[in-house]
């Protein structure tokens, strides 16, 4: 943006205080196409997407919203009261041996298809949706982060079942820590979004 700013600035300078455009008659009208075209990017784009935003922001409001209730545990949240607690990975009992890793395992790769489905339905519903607003296109990004970390996850116990050792557990619970950490990123992000987005809505009932 700066860039584009200090471009406009140097053509108006020039025009200003050489002259050089009315001399350069093919030049000054690439220039004057040049400025115009910076000015629609930088000013009136923004301004047109940000009345768009405020225009849609209940249904955005929405969309996040369903994500966050996704997103939720539902034993330990009350959404309405405000508070979430994300939904977790359960990593492997640490007191069982090598011998009872079998079970928690295939629990583990049940409950990672669980999850991709509940990412997946949400995606399902709102990505035409949320995909055309530049303020929430970090948030679908994150989803699908979380994704291939849960696909990380399922192929790690996969692995580890078919050859237990001590190294591949750590590598596993590694990843499950990884996919919690995303879960808790992302929980935080839509908070904060329908934060931003519930303000959107005020102002376009004032308006």
């Amino acid at each position: 943006m700066l860039v584009g700013i200090a471009v406009i600035v140097v053509v108006i300078w020039l025009d200003v205080a050489t002259g050089i455009w009315q001399e350069l008659v093919v030049l000054s009208g690439l220039a004057a196409g040049l400025v115009t075209s910076l000015f629609t990017v930088l000013v009136v784009d923004k301004v047109v997407a940000r009345s768009t935003a405020r225009r849609w922001a209940p249904v955005t409001r929405l969309a996040l919203t369903e994500f966050l209730h996704d997103l939720a545990d539902d034993d330990e949240s009350e959404i309405a009261r405000g508070h979430v607690v994300p939904r977790s990975i359960r990593g492997l009992d640490p007191d069982l041996d090598i011998t009872g890793w079998g079970t928690e395992l295939s629990a583990l790769r049940d409950q990672v298809v669980t999850e991709r489905k509940i990412l997946s339905r949400a995606l399902s519903q709102w990505v035409e949706f949320l995909a055309a607003s530049a303020d929430t296109a970090d948030i679908l990004r994150s989803v699908a982060d979380i994704a291939l970390q849960l696909d990380r996850v399922r192929d790690h116990a996969l692995d580890l079942e078919l050859t237990p050792t001590a190294a591949g557990r750590a590598k596993l619970t590694a990843e499950i820590e990884a996919c919690n950490a995303h879960f808790t990123a992302l929980v935080t992000e839509l908070e904060d979004q329908i934060a931003a987005t519930d303000a959107d809505v005020e102002r376009a009932e004032r308006d």
